[in-house]
Parts: structure tokens; C-alpha cells; sequence
């Protein structure tokens, strides 16, 4: 939540709306791709086999099946796109504002920054 309301206070609500926009994409893709691998099981396998009976009703699991699909495929997403970006930010002493890892001068507080290895 903290890093929501910094990205709301620095970057503003355009970065948020891209943030957004990019989830909704990848969450579209997963469903996409969930629902064609379903679709192949279910051609490779009998009309029966992707369905159990509870109490004298049927239940498909396929459906249970493309929503973890979908699921797995949006978590690996956002797992590689939080180690894509670990490590390239450090925190302001003075400020606490995270700021690139490079960066000499805080662009918040305009405080100089040690070097601090990584």
C-alpha cells in the first residue's frame, strides 16, 4: 500500500492507469492461453473425463482447471515482473522516497546520497 501511494504521489495517476492497463492485458492473455490449453485437453480426452458426479450432479472441473491455468499464468507474470525490478531502486536516507539505484542526488529532497553497494 505504500508503494501505491508513492507511485500516486510522484508519478501521478497517467503511470497507475498504465500499471492497470498492463494488468488487465496480461490477465486477458492468461484467460486466452488457459482456455486454449483446456480446449486441447478436452479434445485428447473422453466426453466424460473432465467431469465427477456429486450427489446425482454433474460437475465440469474443466472450467476449475482454465481458472488455475489463468491463474498460475498471471503469478509467473508478476513474479518476473518483480524480479525484473528488485534491486534496481534504494531508498533515501533523508527522504525515504525511492530513487534509482544510480542515482547521486535524491530528486525529491535533492539531498547527495553515499554510494551504497549493491
Amino acid at each position: 500500500m505504500h508503494r501505491l501511494r508513492e507511485i500516486l504521489a510522484h508519478d501521478g495517476i497517467a503511470v497507475l492507469a498504465v500499471i492497470f492497463a498492463l494488468g488487465a492485458a496480461v490477465l486477458s492473455l492468461a484467460n486466452a492461453l488457459s482456455q486454449e490449453a483446456v480446449s486441447a485437453i478436452e479434445q485428447h480426452t473422453r466426453e466424460d473425463d473432465l467431469h465427477l458426479n456429486v450427489l446425482h450432479t454433474r460437475f465440469d472441473y474443466a472450467y476449475v482447471l482454465q481458472a488455475l491455468l489463468a491463474t498460475m499464468i498471471v503469478v509467473a507474470a508478476l513474479l518476473g515482473g518483480w524480479r525484473l525490478t528488485r534491486g534496481q531502486l534504494k531508498t533515501c536516507p533523508e527522504c525515504l522516497s525511492e530513487i534509482p539505484h544510480d542515482a547521486s542526488i535524491c530528486r525529491y529532497c535533492t539531498s547527495e546520497l553515499l554510494e551504497i553497494p549493491r
